[in-house]
């Protein structure tokens, strides 16, 4: 069987770095910034998005309801909602994004993350290609997974990890359950940083590892070794803890098929469009796209 083109979208990873940027709004008949909305549609009418066999547009919904809350119930209370531009130009894009032809998962238990995780999971053997900036990402990194920074075109491939880094993807749900992550709101262990970190992580070490290299005397080759060691062993609970956070599912119950792409779809998403204002500044993209119907 022939390996499929894939393209993960990290939605939110994407449309905030059109929203927090410095461009002017442009607003609709009734008032409503779509600046954000016209940019993201702009970045996804690429051309491999209609000529490879699959787009999966992961959104997040699970701020406050996902099932990392009822593990810690700190866990991103450091975040914003967001507001209801925000939330208009989102609920709009789902639509769009539809009528595009595209894959479009949200849960309100799942992160976008586990979408994306769950959907490389049911691609595998296919190429993936998956659209963000998450560190949280870097764990399904394969031969088949490549992880693309859209803002400074750096593809994250198993050997950049490593040489980069010097961790396997596998070990990317421990290293951050170690040093934390203050965007999540996840402490980590006390005097344990990126430096001290990746050394505990040497040699494809993980966490039965590195307790039972602790428990049994080993040496770790870090600065302060004994004072890490204690660090660890009274963060024992926090570290397993940070683990089921840091750890993204695979088993998300999406639905990876999409509808076909007809003249139907171009005639709803231009009337949609042209309510928004959107169709006229939108009309040399979406004119690049094959098959589109004015």
């Amino acid at each position: 069987m022939m390996m499929k083109k894939v393209h993960l979208v990290d939605v939110c990873a994407v449309f905030f770095r059109f929203y927090f940027s410095p461009a002017p709004d442009y607003l609709n008949d009734e008032g409503r910034d779509v600046s954000s909305l016209m940019s993201m549609i702009r970045w996804l009418s690429k051309k491999e998005f209609f000529t490879d066999e699959l787009v999966v547009m992961a959104f997040d919904e699970s701020l406050g309801s996902g099932f990392r809350h009822t593990i810690d119930e700190n866990y991103k209370t450091n975040r914003a909602l967001p507001t209801d531009d925000i939330i208009y130009q989102l609920t709009l894009l789902k639509s769009i994004a539809q009528f595009m032809g595209f894959v479009v998962l949200a849960s309100d238990e799942f992160e976008a993350d586990d979408l994306i995780a769950s959907a490389a999971n049911q691609l595998a053997g296919d190429s993936c290609i998956i659209y963000s900036r998450d560190k949280d990402l870097k764990q399904l990194l394969t031969n088949n997974v490549n992880l693309l920074d859209f803002t400074n075109n750096t593809c994250w491939t198993p050997e950049l990890l490593l040489s980069q880094m010097h961790l396997e993807p596998s070990q990317i749900p421990l290293y951050l359950a170690l040093v934390g992550d203050a965007s999540d709101n996840i402490q980590g262990v006390k005097g344990v940083g990126d430096k001290t970190a990746r050394l505990l992580l040497q040699g494809g070490r993980h966490w039965p590892d590195l307790f039972n290299d602790i428990k049994s005397g080993e040496h770790l080759g870090v600065r302060g070794e004994a004072r890490i060691k204690e660090n660890i062993l009274v963060s024992v609970s926090l570290i397993e803890k940070n683990l089921s956070l840091t750890r993204l599912r695979l088993d998300a119950p999406i639905s990876l098929q999409r509808e076909t792409l007809t003249d139907d779809n171009w005639q709803v998403l231009n009337a949609l469009l042209k309510q928004l204002n959107l169709q006229a500044p939108l009309k040399k993209s979406l004119g690049l796209i094959s098959g589109y119907v004015l």
